[in-house]
């Protein structure tokens, strides 16, 4: 007779395969540039740097028309939101007449250091159409200007404000959480409602420049503390205004577990958590128009200026072997919640050179035994 471990495995298996099935490339990040005007210590894609009083033009490597005809390109895919980033992305001067083109097929959100995003800019953005940005504020001013250096916080405030005051539908503070700013992350979390605007925590993982700095990272009791805050952030100011990668915890949201291990439920993308997405509902795309998975720019496996991502959706070998769960190893191919969450395929990749190793950072049991 099987018990309720195995009967939780094999529905949540079932159901994970068929949303696999007719799993569609729904959201985006596409690098615009890979040139940045801040030369932050935790870059995880090393972007080239260009001081904000330097006379030279970074050189895009993505023409205006290319960067179009890659919209028109995954807007048949069925990608219905594109994160444009960059490097910092106000770096183009086009940015509008992007973010006017690509918000007449799709929605269009942006990540920014804020540096550039004066009063101008943000009612030019709003008019074009842009309906999410999210600033990076990875700490209070000392932490803040200590990775991004000297008046980049206040330049985050101001932008914040802009953007709130130009209309953008949601603007959102993003905080790249490490042991150094760890413990402002209440504060930061408050600071963000007491602007209006909304928060999301991101963890910090040594790539790109980052790639040395591995000591920043969060211990799994830090991660574990943290998560747990957030989750309780959430009941205090509501779900849709505090966000984190909820990997690990969804062990422990019962009705997450009750929905997605009933048999009778849909396993569309907002019926069923199938955890990590990489590969699954998401990717990305380099500043040379080449599709990535995940946040690991490294990791292409199709070019956007020649191929259809319908297709490259379909064929990549590698995406083939992020969606099939059973190649998951170590802890994360023993867990019983494997099907809805799946580790962080980024950690892993970051950390062991094998996105579908055993995720490094996860806290949770296995069985009775913790493992630290």
């Amino acid at each position: 007779m099987k018990n309720e471990r195995d009967n939780f495995l094999e529905i949540t298996r079932e159901k994970f395969y068929r949303a696999i099935e007719e799993c569609k490339p729904l959201f985006a990040w596409f690098s615009l540039t890979d040139a940045c005007n801040l030369d932050c210590k935790h870059c995880f894609i090393n972007a080239r740097y260009y001081p904000p009083d330097s006379p030279e033009l970074p050189n895009h490597e993505l023409s205006i028309q290319e960067v179009f005809s890659i919209i028109d390109n995954i807007a048949e895919a069925g990608t219905e939101i594109v994160m444009f980033a960059g490097g910092e992305p106000t770096l183009r001067k086009d940015l509008t007449d992007i973010v006017g083109y690509a918000s007449s097929r799709i929605n269009v959100a942006m990540n920014s250091n804020g540096y550039l995003l004066d009063e101008r800019l943000c009612w030019d953005l709003a008019m074009a159409g842009l309906s999410q940005v999210k600033i990076s504020v990875d700490g209070l001013k000392k932490n803040h200007d200590w990775y991004r250096g000297e008046g980049s916080f206040q330049k985050t405030m101001d932008a914040l404000k802009n953007l709130v005051n130009a209309g953008i539908p949601k603007v959102i503070l993003i905080m790249t959480l490490t042991n150094q700013n760890y413990d402002e992350l209440e504060k930061v979390v408050e600071l963000s409602m007491d602007m209006g605007v909304d928060f999301t925590m991101v963890e910090f993982l040594p790539l790109g420049r980052a790639s040395e700095g591995k000591e920043w990272a969060l211990s799994k009791q830090q991660l574990e503390k943290a998560q747990r805050y957030l989750v309780e952030a959430q009941k205090r100011y509501g779900w849709q205004r505090v966000a984190f990668e909820n990997r690990y915890i969804v062990a422990e949201d019962e009705y997450c577990k009750r929905i997605c291990s009933d048999p009778n439920q849909p396993c569309g993308f907002y019926d069923f958590c199938v955890g990590c997405i990489t590969g699954i509902y998401s990717y990305c795309i380099t500043s040379s128009g080449k599709v990535a998975a995940g946040d690991v720019m490294t990791l292409e496996v199709g070019d956007l200026r020649k191929e259809r991502l319908k297709d490259i959706w379909k064929n990549a070998e590698l995406f083939k072997i992020i969606r099939c769960r059973e190649n998951l190893k170590g802890k994360c191919g023993k867990c019983q919640y494997r099907y809805i969450c799946g580790g962080c395929r980024r950690r892993a990749y970051a950390y062991t050179g094998d996105i579908m190793a055993a995720d490094p950072g996860c806290w949770r049991a296995v069985g009775n035994k913790l493992e630290t």
